[in-house]
């Protein structure tokens, strides 16, 4: 994994820790258990389309935070971003609130709530990884966006669908989207929608 992407030796000792987490947990946030899968799936995907483009600044919501990814792998690789992790089931909740106490991150918050009931809060980046369509996320989320805000969702093989359906939202708001695609090491489509 450190071949594919940057890292520092603090991050990696977080990352390892973070792992030890998820293989320690009651609850069953990942299938994954093999080290090197769960890097790959779970670490990789969560940070290469910010170690590909510019580092994230400012403040993250991420939406359906479930086991931490990928806010809580960015709480790590970039301590100055604030990140918010928005999770409606409780369980999950208090597992983010101990992993981001026992890794130190005094740069993550978790909500216990569902996005579509913030309203007092908007955020620089939202990110949203295997949590509804992109018509949901962007209907949803659009109260907690700002006025230049970007939308990171990590989508798979019917993101074309996804986004034909949300066609009238996104020409509505006047939104940009691309789409970037990877194969190797594992497969993903990240869908970038920007103001």
């Amino acid at each position: 994994m450190d071949k594919l992407i940057k890292t520092t030796e603090i991050i990696e000792k977080k990352l390892e820790k973070f792992y030890e987490l998820h293989l320690n947990c009651q609850i069953n946030l990942t299938a994954v258990k093999e080290r090197e899968e769960f890097y790959l799936k779970h670490y990789y995907d969560s940070i290469y389309y910010f170690q590909q483009s510019e580092s994230p600044c400012g403040s993250l919501a991420d939406i359906g935070s479930g086991g931490g990814f990928p806010g809580i792998v960015l709480g790590i690789f970039y301590p100055d971003l604030k990140v918010t992790l928005i999770e409606s089931i409780g369980k999950k909740c208090i597992f983010l609130e101990q992993a981001a106490k026992i890794l130190e991150l005094k740069n993550i918050e978790v909500l216990n709530t569902r996005v579509e009931n913030i309203k007092d809060r908007s955020f620089d980046i939202i990110t949203a990884r295997g949590v509804s369509s992109v018509k949901e996320l962007l209907k949803n989320s659009f109260q907690i966006s700002k006025q230049n805000t970007k939308w990171v969702m990590y989508k798979g093989e019917r993101l074309d669908e996804e986004l034909k359906e949300a066609l009238p939202v996104i020409e509505k708001r006047g939104l940009n989207v691309e789409k970037i695609r990877i194969e190797l090491p594992i497969t993903r489509t990240y869908c970038i929608i920007s103001c």
